[in-house]
């Protein structure tokens, strides 16, 4: 009599909330799945769901191939995020129970949608009553947008002459968890909404996005009483605000401004520092998915750039060669300065690239860019990464607000994970150290890496050293020591770029400062453990690994200038780490 039919891509957290609340009221649930990729729809169909497969298109479209896809003559149609509320289960069961004295007009209901935001339920900010046709006759009527090609605010909408009957009990609208969540949604919703306005051929202007962000804001809070809702009120007109900006930002940038299909990002200092700012590469690749991105760097970096899908060209910098940067940069729609490198700022002013984003507190950057960012790097504690996703604020792309959380940010560095590499084949359980830190941040010294090497040996471990040829001198004594110790592996000087990135992808956790191999194991899904000054600017709170990680940080140094963080709080959290991967 009854089908249920939800649409889902990667919704493990909610469906069994949602599927749990049709048990004994539907007679069919059907999901369709656009893709999911953390077990969606395994365990949709533990749960007793039918569960079909097709490519995202629009959710309007979506919707209407999945309720064609139900068996029943009735069809409940629900967000994987949405549930039927202990009353509305009661009133449905009713209503099936009377079906039989539904006049043939009325083809579909409504019901009032309430919705928990951040574990509280909204009353007021214009998102209650928030009444939606949820319920209808199979073929009465059907998903529609505003117009022919638009994505977002689809509604249901029944044929000529059919009546849509209000409920009076709640759906429950389980939206955002945490506000972080709601801010990945305005980020990408600001952006779909951008795009269906431009389709319609709605115009903005450089006033518009704050006129608009205002009545949004007044409307909200004010008019709609969302006041009522004490600091969930605030919030909601507070982000709904911003999403209205930014989507009228974004609207304007598309009316004044050539598409961006070369966009340069230049990061011409450490490996570390590159690692940390190629998410930028991905959240460029999510705005618009046909860019080309062109990641300029030193040579030496080259290979970790090389090795994400979202970069399309690498070209490399040194200062010796700042004269064959300008065939390149004549190309370009658009570079973002990662790192304010004051020769490539005055070379891409020269050759007129059309949009030039750098930091405005420095001279070059205040000299030679024409969209310049404001916020101080060096003394806030906000993570390397966010700081340069808001760079791309300044090319109109939200990304800061899309991708706001350490979590977001492995995924945007592009690499395969592991990396295929000729690692060594051990059953014990490897360890790899990495004591140098060319002197950019306060490290371990090398007695409490020697003594760790020893609790490690004693312990059972396997042990890797590495770092660069140079770094190898005060290492020496240690290592020649302990050469013939049948579970330490000596690669100090002996392995280039490739061969340090193959093992950094195999070994079982990595020990290192703030420095590239750290960042490079962590970004490759490797569990690292972080050694950091606890003071500005080498902070973790700017400089933590990506990945699975537990960072250890200290002011206190110990007699050899090093951190003085223990050698066994160090190997705890190696095995915290091990164990729970």
């Amino acid at each position: 009599m009854l089908s249920a039919v939800i649409i889902a891509h990667n919704e493990v957290e909610n469906l069994p909330r949602c599927l749990a609340s049709l048990v004994g009221i539907v007679d069919e649930v059907v999901v369709v799945d656009s893709g999911s990729t953390d077990g969606t729809q395994d365990l949709a169909m533990s749960l007793g769901a039918k569960v079909l497969s097709r490519p995202f298109t629009s959710y309007a479209d979506q919707k209407n191939w999945a309720a064609q896809q139900a068996s029943h003559p009735f069809v409940l149609s629900l967000d994987a995020d949405e549930a039927l509320g202990r009353e509305l289960q009661l009133e449905i069961k009713q209503w099936k129970e009377g079906l039989s004295t539904v006049e043939e007009y009325e083809v579909a209901w409504s019901m009032p949608r309430k919705t928990s935001y951040c574990g509280q339920w909204v009353h007021h900010s214009g998102w209650y009553p928030d009444r939606k046709t949820r319920l209808w006759r199979k073929g009465a009527g059907a998903w529609q947008t505003s117009a022919p090609g638009v994505v977002l605010h689809e509604e249901w909408l029944p044929s000529q002459g059919g009546r849509v009957v209000p409920m009076a009990s709640d759906l429950l609208h389980f939206s955002y968890a945490r506000r972080p969540d709601h801010w990945r949604q305005l980020a990408q919703f600001s952006m779909l909404g951008a795009r269906d306005a431009v389709l319609k051929g709605v115009k903005s202007s450089w006033i518009k996005p704050w006129a608009r962000a205002v009545f949004q804001w007044t409307k909200q809070f004010g008019v709609q009483s969302g006041w009522k809702d004490g600091r969930t009120g605030w919030d909601i007109a507070r982000w709904s605000a911003l999403a209205a900006f930014w989507k009228w930002r974004q609207v304007s940038a598309l009316d004044r401004r050539r598409p961006l299909k070369r966009v340069a990002v230049v990061r011409t200092d450490g490996l570390g520092d590159n690692v940390l700012t190629l998410p930028l590469a991905g959240a460029l690749k999510w705005h618009q998915p046909d860019m080309e991105v062109i990641w300029v760097c030193r040579p030496y970096a080259s290979a970790l750039a090389s090795m994400s899908q979202h970069v399309d060209e690498v070209q490399t910098w040194s200062p010796e060669d700042e004269g064959n940067a300008l065939s390149w940069l004549q190309n370009l729609d658009a570079v973002v300065f990662a790192f304010p490198e004051p020769t490539l700022m005055a070379a891409a002013a020269k050759c007129d690239v059309p949009v030039r984003v750098a930091t405005g507190r420095r001279w070059s950057g205040l000299w030679h860019a024409n969209v310049r960012m404001w916020r101080s790097r060096r003394r806030r504690p906000v993570h390397e990464t966010l700081q340069g996703l808001r760079l791309l604020h300044g090319l109109n792309v939200p990304a800061a607000w899309r991708f706001p959380e350490p979590s977001d940010w492995p995924s945007l560095v592009g690499w395969p994970s592991p990396v295929t590499g000729a690692s060594e084949v051990s059953e014990a359980p490897t360890a790899l150290l990495h004591p140098g830190n060319h002197g950019s941040a306060n490290g371990w010294s090398v007695p409490r890496f020697q003594a760790l090497a020893d609790l490690l040996l004693a312990d059972g471990w396997r042990v890797v050293v590495t770092g660069t040829l140079r770094e190898r001198p005060p290492l020496e004594d240690w290592l020649a020591g302990l050469s013939s110790s049948a579970g330490l592996v000596d690669a100090v000087g002996k392995w280039d770029l490739s061969e340090l990135l193959a093992q950094l992808g195999h070994v079982d956790v990595v020990i290192a400062s703030s420095t590239g191999p750290l960042h490079m194991a962590s970004a490759l899904g490797t569990p690292v453990v972080g050694l950091y000054r606890d003071e500005a600017p080498f902070w973790a709170a700017r400089w933590a690994p990506l990945g699975k990680a537990r960072v250890l940080a200290t002011s206190a140094l110990d007699e050899e200038g090093g951190l003085q963080i223990g050698e066994r709080e160090v190997l705890d959290a190696m095995r915290q780490l091990v164990l729970r991967g």
